[in-house]
């Protein structure tokens, strides 16, 4: 189903009040929250849930429910989706929350730094820090290169 823009949470529970099977996927990511970036959770497919319903017995209740746009359509027909997804979907997502791993780098990959004071500037990764969410990049400054340690989350691929 669609719904309007960070409605998700409400129509989720409208249509659970209804005793209709809802599933709606989050993913935790980091957003910029005033002037610092914080940990916050947002639906992995913004705008859209997963509902199963019969369209004859409950499809007008839940189409107009508020908060909801309408069914995805092709055409003049709803878009169904496969159970084997949903389930593939929620084994990725143990307490409603995806969880994605983490990228790997290889020694000697550019990266590019996403934010802080050096964002959108080119680096060298080095290495992984060990027991925590850190690497170490190689940045190119006054003609020679220095070793910077940032969150693993501050770093993309060139």
């Amino acid at each position: 189903m669609r719904t309007k823009p960070r409605k998700e949470p409400e129509v989720e529970r409208r249509l659970r009040s209804l005793n209709l099977e809802v599933f709606l996927p989050w993913l935790q990511c980091r957003r910029r929250v005033a002037t610092r970036f914080r940990w916050v959770l947002a639906p992995l497919f913004p705008g859209y849930l997963f509902c199963r319903l019969d369209l004859m017995v409950s499809g007008k209740a839940a189409r107009y429910s508020p908060g909801v746009v309408d069914f995805v359509k092709f055409g003049s027909r709803v878009a169904e989706v496969g159970a084997e997804i949903i389930e593939g979907l929620r084994a990725r997502c143990p307490d409603g929350v995806a969880q994605m791993q983490r990228r790997s780098y290889k020694y000697g990959e550019h990266v590019k730094v996403l934010e802080g004071p050096f964002s959108e500037l080119e680096a060298v990764f080095e290495q992984e820090m060990k027991g925590s969410d850190r690497v170490a990049v190689l940045l190119e400054i006054l003609g020679r290169q220095t070793r910077l340690v940032l969150s693993s989350e501050m770093i993309a691929r060139v």
